[in-house]
């Protein structure tokens, strides 16, 4: 009989049915008030299996993760923390998979927390403040990061992405008050900003994104930057609906350099110049947006942009609602536009080499300059 048992045994951990000792974690816990140091807790067990250190008091160190399925976890946000020492190294470094940080501050170091290499982690009701010269988060090389109910804050960068690195912004994490860009996408990166985030009160533009990268962003707000969002060919954005683009100090988006912009659903207002900027060989395809308040035009297709509307609300805007000008291209599709009640002409063409495709829908009064009318 025991034979019969044990063979069944192994019959079920072979097809994956019980817990074997591989699947088992080890949690350790880090008193750092007791001179204790998450690096020795990182030396701990099996390096093979998953191990869950948690985190008490202020740790001031510099924390290096190199094995794979480990979690920091804190007791609290306020009371658990990593402070960085010094201005050469991050205050965490990340090299490994299937890494996650919960519940704790992060300070400190040339960086806060730096995902280096192909690897994929993520942080959860995280704040990340204070480092020396750098960004609070950095991610580069193919890393891949997950920000969830975070606040980034306090540093050069809010949340840096270079070399391919990618990150997924959700849950209403805060990225504010860093002293240059909120959200920096550089070098063949991607980022999603959304569920509730907000990008706000940076010093530099809100979301930047240049050199061949990516931006998804959608259902957040940006507002009190210098602009709300720049894309810099040859690069994109993708801009959907939900909350708005608004109070930014220049414009609330700026695409230019032959980059691609897709705006829809948005409300874009109150900006201190252009609401929807396109720029230099840039292509904008617009739809269903409020394009309100802002201090100058509400939307400008500027020396050989294309820009594309349909079914948007263009008014109330301190200029001009619709500009183009210098060999740009200006199409209106159904549903039809209602640009009426801005502060000048409706739409305004500065020369005569650009053109404009109207129709029946464009709702607003017209520049007699404009050309290429096909009613």
């Amino acid at each position: 009989m025991q034979r019969i048992i044990c063979a069944m045994a192994m019959t079920m951990i072979a097809l994956g049915m019980l817990p074997t000792a591989a699947a088992q974690s080890l949690t350790v816990t880090v008193d750092c008030s007791r001179g204790q140091t998450i690096a020795d807790a990182l030396k701990q067990g099996d390096s093979r299996k998953p191990l869950v250190v948690i985190v008490r008091g202020t740790c001031s160190e510099f924390v290096m993760i190199t094995r794979s399925d480990v979690t920091l976890r804190g007791q609290s946000i306020e009371d658990s923390v990593v402070s960085g020492p010094g201005t050469s190294a991050p205050a965490i470094l990340i090299q490994a998979d299937r890494v996650n940080l919960e519940q704790m501050t992060v300070t400190g170091g040339a960086n806060g927390v730096v995902l280096s290499g192909p690897f994929g982690a993520s942080m959860t009701h995280v704040v990340v403040r204070d480092p020396s010269s750098g960004s609070a988060v950095l991610v580069r090389a193919g890393g891949d990061l997950g920000v969830s109910a975070c606040t980034l804050t306090q540093a050069n960068i809010g949340l840096q992405l270079q070399r391919g690195g990618s990150a997924r912004v959700f849950s209403d994490t805060e990225i504010r008050d860093n002293d240059n860009a909120g959200v920096f996408a550089g070098v063949n990166s991607t980022v999603n900003v959304g569920d509730g985030s907000k990008v706000t009160g940076n010093g530099g533009h809100g979301i930047e994104v240049q050199t061949g990268s990516q931006a998804n962003i959608s259902n957040s707000e940006i507002a009190y930057n210098q602009t709300g969002v720049l894309v810099s060919g040859p690069s994109g954005a993708s801009i959907g609906g939900g909350k708005s683009i608004h109070h930014n100090r220049e414009h609330g988006v700026l695409a230019q350099a032959g980059a691609v912009l897709s705006v829809y659903g948005t409300t874009v207002e109150h900006n201190g110049q252009i609401g929807v900027f396109g720029y230099l060989g840039a292509t904008v395809v617009m739809g269903g947006n409020e394009i309100t308040d802002n201090g100058g035009t509400g939307v400008f297709c500027m020396n050989d942009c294309t820009l594309q509307i349909s079914g948007d609300r263009i008014t109330r805007n301190g200029e001009t609602g619709v500009s183009v000008l210098r060999r740009s291209t200006l199409i209106a599709l159904e549903p039809p536009t209602d640009a009426s009640g801005n502060n000048w002409v409706d739409l305004w063409c500065g020369d005569k080499e650009s053109s404009v495709e109207l129709g029946s829908n464009f709702n607003g009064t017209v520049d007699p300059a404009c050309t290429g009318f096909d009613d």
